[in-house]
């Protein structure tokens, strides 16, 4: 089968960007550093830098964005920090996810 071009007067469709959505981490002060920076550079590929910078703005803020992607993903995200971050006292780490549009000031969620 030969492959088709299109005419120059023909319009090829546009596809649009997935809307984004932020995945935010909140602290409990019941999880070590080590155990978030290491659940974020093992569930998000953030590099140790990364991670310690993050894990020191939720300590600080009491929350901070930790990723951003398509809603699917970003639940996913959110999914597995909450159920593979957990503290020695088997405290889950607490996780939202909301549009990337929507406005986040760091407090609360």
């Amino acid at each position: 089968m030969a492959p088709v071009t299109l005419a120059d007067d023909t319009v090829a469709p546009v596809s649009k960007p997935l809307p984004l959505y932020n995945v935010i981490a909140h602290n409990c002060d019941c999880h070590t550093f080590d155990d978030v920076i290491f659940g974020f550079i093992r569930i998000l590929g953030m590099c140790a830098r990364d991670a310690t910078v993050k894990a020191d703005e939720i300590d600080h803020y009491s929350s901070a964005v930790v990723a951003q992607a398509h809603q699917e993903l970003a639940e996913h995200y959110a999914a597995r920090l909450r159920d593979e971050i957990i503290s020695r006292a088997n405290t889950r780490l607490r996780t939202s996810v909301q549009p990337a549009s929507r406005s986040y000031d760091g407090v609360g969620g």
